[in-house]
């Protein structure tokens, strides 16, 4: 067989390398052959296994249990073999809790007019999905131990000469759910934020800031919004008249001092007169549990832009007037 093979080569003058060059000739023809059919677009099942992940109050984040989509895909032939080559591995797919609708007990349902918008993440890019062959994708997500919390900001601001907040800061959502064990959640109160920095502040304040994490346990959101309002501020002395308020029927009492000396803290500009729609009282009642006679003032009333009051002093004496 050799001999016949060499008097070949030997009739149509081919030498030994020839033969090589005639060998990688046809193996990159074939190559080319399939990179081309492999780059074609075709129309093929694909099977993937799908865990979800979501967050659903007083459930575990992570499906578990066995949930396979199938559709039919228009994609190239490298993507289907990638995908036969990988169809035993999960894949995780991050869903909204507002596309889960709950059907029974632990289990969720994703309705395949939703999967559309997911289909980077199960199948990868430059995938088409043509349809779905299930109606949808059924999740089970167990039942864990939580418990609703407030969120205490921890804050460092400073404030730019003649600034000042309009309110205390914001937080959205201003608690989280934790998930733990029952001991530790018993004597859990509230969760931190980590500390919001900032200092010369002249202007609102927007931001994200992370909350800090609690050993052993698991929280419902990593990150929270944070906002306060800020203004430029006026401050603005006024004297104003102290009344006194719940008197009984046939008594007459009067304020020593009769009027205080207010310092206010006003939006800059200001948009009406501050001396205007403020007023100061003491109540009569309070008289009852005062043992130096002395009765606190409060505002009733401060005009439209007063940031903060301040009266002095903070407390009169009442004093009935005989006839």
């Amino acid at each position: 067989m050799k001999g016949f093979v060499h008097r070949i080569f030997k009739l149509l003058n081919i030498n030994g390398r020839d033969w090589v060059v005639l060998l990688l000739s046809l193996l990159l023809a074939f190559s080319t052959w399939i990179i081309h059919k492999m780059s074609l677009q075709y129309s093929v099942y694909l099977t993937v296994e799908v865990v979800a992940d979501c967050s659903i109050e007083g459930h575990s984040n992570r499906s578990f249990g066995r949930t396979e989509v199938i559709a039919k895909c228009r994609t190239t032939g490298w993507k289907a073999l990638y995908a036969y080559m990988t169809r035993d591995n999960e894949v995780v797919v991050r869903f909204p809790s507002s596309v889960m609708t709950h059907v029974e007990d632990d289990r969720y349902l994703v309705s395949s007019d939703k999967l559309h918008e997911y289909v980077d993440q199960i199948f990868g890019s430059k995938v088409s999905v043509e349809y779905f062959v299930s109606d949808g994708l059924y999740f089970r997500f167990q039942e864990e131990r939580n418990k609703r919390v407030p969120i205490k900001p921890m804050v460092s601001l400073s404030f730019a000469d003649q600034y000042m907040a309009l309110g205390p800061l914001k937080l959205t959502p201003d608690s989280v759910t934790v998930y733990g064990d029952a001991m530790h959640l018993e004597d859990l109160e509230y969760v931190t934020t980590a500390t919001i920095l900032h200092s010369e502040i002249s202007e609102d304040l927007n931001g994200m800031v992370t909350l800090d994490k609690i050993t052993g346990m698991r929280l419902s959101v990593d990150d929270v919004h944070y906002q306060m309002d800020v203004s430029r501020y006026i401050e603005v002395r006024n004297m104003v008249p102290v009344e006194i308020i719940n008197v009984p029927a046939g008594k007459e009492y009067v304020a020593v001092p009769s009027e205080v000396e207010v310092f206010s803290a006003c939006v800059f500009p200001l948009k009406s007169d501050p001396s205007k729609g403020m007023k100061l009282v003491a109540d009569y009642n309070d008289l009852h549990t005062s043992l130096s006679g002395n009765v606190m003032l409060r505002f009733a009333s401060t005009p439209a832009g007063t940031i903060r009051c301040e009266a002095a002093p903070i407390a009169v004496k009442l004093q009935e007037v005989t006839r």
